[in-house]
């Protein structure tokens, strides 16, 4: 699956430069976050005269958790299942569900990525990370880092398919954030 299949950046002024560069910047983000691939269509519509800054997504849906095998190599020994961690990132929550499942007093940690889980059942099928969640809290820290200086009033608006970040030096009154949805949809549609 391709990142961002529409991808639609409008200054007003016909800043192309600030354009290019703003793309530049949010791609740098997104793919420093891991979220690029999660998102389909992407508009960003800033005023300079107002000072404005919006930013509207469509969400990829059908992100499914991580579950033990999806973040580790599971074997079955002699009465016991070994994790060989792919990497440690989510070694935490791992940690905190192998506990909460088997107690623990089941799991040794003979290594630094290899857990051992004394139990006749297989632990590959337990939900380590609900991906969906970890998604939104990444997409508002992205959203918030590619908001201009001093763009202190925010709003943020997510559905379970898209999302919708306005940032403005002023006040967002209800007719500023109007006249953003507005702009975004002639975006969407053009």
């Amino acid at each position: 699956m391709e990142p961002l299949e529409v991808f639609k950046v409008e200054v007003t002024g016909d800043e192309e430069f600030g354009s290019k560069k703003y793309r530049e910047l949010i791609m740098d983000i997104l793919q420093d976050l891991g979220l690029i691939r999660s998102i389909g269509h992407l508009y960003v519509y800033i005023d300079i005269k107002k000072p404005v800054f919006a930013v509207y997504g469509l969400i990829r849906t059908n992100i499914p958790p991580l579950n033990v095998q999806d973040i580790g190599d599971v074997l079955k020994l002699d009465g016991v299942y070994q994790i060989k961690l792919n990497n440690e990132e989510h070694m935490e929550q791992l940690l905190k569900i192998l506990w909460q499942t088997y107690g623990r007093e089941r799991i040794e940690q003979p290594a630094r990525d290899v857990l051992i889980v004394v139990s006749d059942k297989s632990p590959a099928e337990l939900e380590v990370v609900d991906v969906k969640a970890e998604f939104r809290q990444d997409l508002t820290d992205a959203l918030i880092r590619v908001a201009p200086e001093g763009f202190r009033n925010r709003r943020n608006e997510m559905t379970e398919n898209s999302f919708l970040f306005m940032a403005a030096e002023e006040t967002l009154t209800p007719e500023l954030i109007y006249e953003i949805k507005e702009k975004i949809r002639s975006m969407e549609n053009a």
